[in-house]
């Protein structure tokens, strides 16, 4: 009987399942395995230390202490080799980009020898406070040398903590400290334009150098500002802030700005302030500024780039002769791209002392300051630009 080619392949493959496990078939020959890779040669660690270079660091810590808005601060310390053998220094690294370091790499210490490591802050315009570390690497030690920094951006008041924590889930009722730097006796003239709610002080007694406070955000309406302004009666600081950091509150940043508030200082009535203002955006050239709120007039000056930074002039102008808080936002425009600012200022009659012309109100005013966002409100926005605005990457 004749079989099909189809019924032949059945057969094969049926034939192949079938098969007795020890029955051998013809295969063909497999491809030859590649060639392992040569084995990487050890590395020679004989003449690495494990542990930490035989130097002292004195002082232990670079400790900056207070610094002034946009100055900045510089510490030395002094590198001691109290080993027996000479030492070289291959490598100093600072751990953030603000901070920089005298060249010591290539330097060799002698037993006994001794050398000044030089540090400095770039200023801040925000108070806060710096942590940092300078990483010393010696030839030789497998450890490196960790020398810690620290200081502090701080108007000659200020306050613990300079931040309110209003994120949500957080209280919106706390306390806080307000306390000159300096230690010096001062008065707390207003804070957002409201009588302060002192703790454990009542008004007619001598003023101290720190106060504790109570804020409730609640009995703002109908929303906190964005910055509680503090006036007080020191020449030297008439007006700082406490920032009220929540979901709403954290700047955009359309440019990269040295600051997103602009403190005015003490404005005299019927006079006005000059501000630079400076952003990390040397290419992004301002076409214009203008108040985004009634109460304040913006002029710009002019600008100019130094380095990598662009500072661009500009100044403010009460358009009523009403004194106490100013608060209000002003708006950068580049060719594509706007950023808005908030400003404030503590408008007094000219040669006032004390807490003349702050005129805060007791309790929850009748008309709060206005609130005023990180971003405008939508409807002074073009509709691409009223989502919720970003996290700054600064």
């Amino acid at each position: 009987m004749t079989r099909s080619p189809h019924a032949c392949l059945i057969f094969t493959a049926l034939s192949l399942c079938l098969a007795p496990a020890g029955l051998a078939f013809a295969q063909a020959p497999a491809a030859p395995a590649a060639p392992a890779a040569p084995a990487a040669p050890p590395i020679d660690v004989s003449g690495v230390i494990d542990s930490l270079p035989p130097i002292s660091v004195e002082p232990p810590v670079v400790d900056l202490g207070f610094m002034a808005p946009r100055v900045g601060g510089k510490g030395t310390v002094i590198l001691k080799n109290t080993g027996d053998k000479p030492l070289t220094i291959a490598a100093v690294t600072p751990s953030c980009k603000c901070t920089t370091t005298s060249s010591l790499t290539g330097t060799v210490l002698k037993p006994g020898e001794s050398a000044p490591l030089e540090a400095v802050l770039e200023g801040a315009s925000m108070p806060q406070s710096h942590r940092a570390s300078i990483r010393v690497l010696v030839d030789g030690y497998a450890k490196v040398l960790d020398i810690q920094l620290r200081g502090e951006t701080a108007m000659p008041v200020r306050a613990v903590p300079p931040i309110i924590n209003a994120v949500e889930g957080k209280p919106r009722q706390g306390r806080f400290i307000v306390e000159s730097v300096d230690k010096k006796p001062f008065t707390i003239c207003a804070i957002g334009g409201r009588v302060p709610e002192f703790i454990g002080f009542n008004a007619g007694e001598a003023p101290r150098a720190q106060y504790l406070l109570k804020f409730d955000l609640d009995t703002w309406a109908p929303e906190y500002p964005a910055y509680l302004a503090i006036e007080t009666d020191r020449a030297d600081c008439p007006i700082f802030d406490v920032w009220v950091r929540s979901e709403r509150t954290i700047p955009s940043s359309a440019f990269r700005m040295k600051d997103y508030r602009i403190n005015g200082g003490r404005i005299d009535v019927g006079g006005s302030v000059d501000v630079s203002l400076e952003m990390d955006d040397p290419g992004e050239e301002i076409l214009a500024i203008e108040s985004v709120s009634p109460e304040i007039q913006v002029q710009m000056l002019g600008q100019q780039v130094e380095g990598k930074l662009r500072k661009v002039s500009a100044r403010i102008t009460p358009k009523s002769p009403r004194e106490g808080l100013l608060y209000g936002l002003v708006k950068l425009y580049g060719r594509e791209k706007e950023q808005t600012l908030t400003f404030f200022a503590s408008v007094r009659p000219k040669a006032a002392t004390g807490c003349a012309g702050c005129n805060p109100v007791q309790g929850p005013p009748s008309k709060s300051p206005p609130p005023m966002p990180a971003t405008p409100p939508a409807s002074a926005m073009p509709a691409e630009r009223a989502a919720p605005a970003a996290v700054p990457s600064r």
